[in-house]
Parts: structure tokens; C-alpha cells; sequence
């Protein structure tokens, strides 16, 4: 009797632990294949070109918008109206291009005078040259001597020409010029910024007189800074 009392308790731990086992190998099982089932898809780490991208595209967007005030020309002029015609299909950077660099980098480019009304800021052959590393495809800078011609210059006094003969004799670019403006009639808005292969892509919107439109900025990051493609809007 007593050998059969031990013998069933044996059989019992036996099922016990075999039962155990078979839970515990159940569990592991289990606990692997959720875990792997439940993975994030896709690891999602910060990326600091964007950020940079944002940070600069806002701020330029916002003197633009004449929502962020300044104490330097160049970036107030951006808020006033520089020619650019969005219906006409044109590269928005043909136009701002000087104005931006000026703005953000603090250039202090060269003014000089024209008339009472107007004057102009330049910029050297070699200054337009470092343009390739933020803008791609921007159309060529009006050289000074087009601008100032024998006709203009025979107006003017012997110092007015000494302040303009250097730049003329090396073949300085007006960058853009300073009058009395009106505001910029054209709001502009980052709707988003996203990586695209190689390069970054910012989905923007433009509205004059109620009406919206639509431009893809495509934008390299080069030596840490942005490089902006041609933008156009439709």
C-alpha cells in the first residue's frame, strides 16, 4: 500500500513537471513570435537636415510674410515686392536668391546709388561664384556696366563716377535693388518637409488674392547648409 501511495505520488510530480515543462516551452514560443509580430515596421530616428531645413525655410517665409521684423535691409526688403511674378512660371530663386544670402549670411553687400529714387546692392564675380552651393540653376546676375552706361555716367559728378568706377571695372552684378516698395502681396506656408532618396523634398503653398498654389522644393543638404533647386509654382 505504501509502495503504491509513493508510486502515485512519483506519477503525479512526473505530470507535474512534465506539464510545467510543456507551459514553460509554450511561453518562450509564444513570448518570440509576439515579439516579432509586434515590431515596429521601421525604425524612425530624428533627422537634423530637416530640421535645418525647416528652421531656415521658416525664417525666410516669415520675413517674407512680413510676420518677423528686422533691423537688417536685406531681410525687410524680402518683404516687399522684388518683381516676382508667380503666374508666370518663373524660378522664385532668380529673385530672392541675392536677397536670402544677404539676409541670412549678413553680406553686407556694396550699395550704391543710381538716381534719388534707387540704388543697388552688388556683388563680385567671385561672391556670385560661391551661388552654386546654394542654388542650383539660378539665371545669370545683371552686370553694372549694363546698367550704368556712358549715358548714365555722363550725368553724374566726378565723385558720383569714382564711387561706381571700381565696381564697373570689376565687373560687379547687381544683386537687387533698394526702393520704395510696396509689401509683398504673396504669403507663402511649409506644409511639409520629407526625405526623398538623396535629397529633401518640402511641399509648399503660395496664395495671392485668395488663390493657392502649389510648389515642390527640392533641397541638398551641402557642408551642413541648404541647397535649394529651381521652385516653381502651379
Amino acid at each position: 500500500m505504501k509502495n503504491s501511495f509513493s508510486n502515485f505520488i512519483k506519477i503525479i510530480l512526473i505530470i507535474i513537471s512534465i506539464v510545467l515543462v510543456i507551459w514553460l516551452v509554450f511561453f518562450l514560443i509564444t513570448r518570440n513570435d509576439y515579439s516579432q509580430n509586434h515590431q515596429t515596421p521601421y525604425q524612425t530616428t530624428p533627422d537634423n537636415n530637416i530640421s535645418i531645413i525647416e528652421e531656415e525655410l521658416t525664417t525666410i517665409f516669415s520675413y517674407i510674410n512680413n510676420t518677423k521684423d528686422s533691423n537688417t535691409l536685406a531681410c525687410t526688403t524680402l518683404g516687399t515686392y522684388l518683381g516676382y511674378d508667380i503666374t508666370a512660371n518663373d524660378n522664385f530663386f532668380d529673385y530672392y536668391a541675392p536677397v536670402i544670402m544677404d539676409c541670412l549670411y549678413e553680406k553686407n553687400y556694396p550699395t550704391i546709388i543710381y538716381d534719388v529714387n534707387l540704388s543697388y546692392k552688388i556683388i563680385s564675380e567671385d561672391e556670385w561664384n560661391t551661388y552654386d552651393n546654394y542654388f542650383i540653376s539660378l539665371k545669370n546676375l545683371t552686370s553694372i556696366k549694363d546698367v550704368y552706361t556712358i549715358d548714365i555716367l555722363n550725368s553724374y559728378s566726378a565723385s558720383e563716377i569714382s564711387n561706381v568706377e571700381y565696381y564697373i571695372n570689376n565687373n560687379y552684378k547687381i544683386a537687387y535693388a533698394i526702393a520704395d516698395n510696396q509689401s509683398n502681396n504673396i504669403t507663402y506656408k511649409i506644409n511639409r518637409i520629407f526625405k526623398e532618396d538623396d535629397h529633401y523634398v518640402a511641399k509648399l503653398t503660395a496664395t495671392l488674392n485668395n488663390r493657392e498654389y502649389s510648389g515642390d522644393l527640392i533641397i541638398n543638404i551641402v557642408d551642413g547648409h541648404c541647397q535649394y533647386e529651381p521652385l516653381f509654382f502651379y
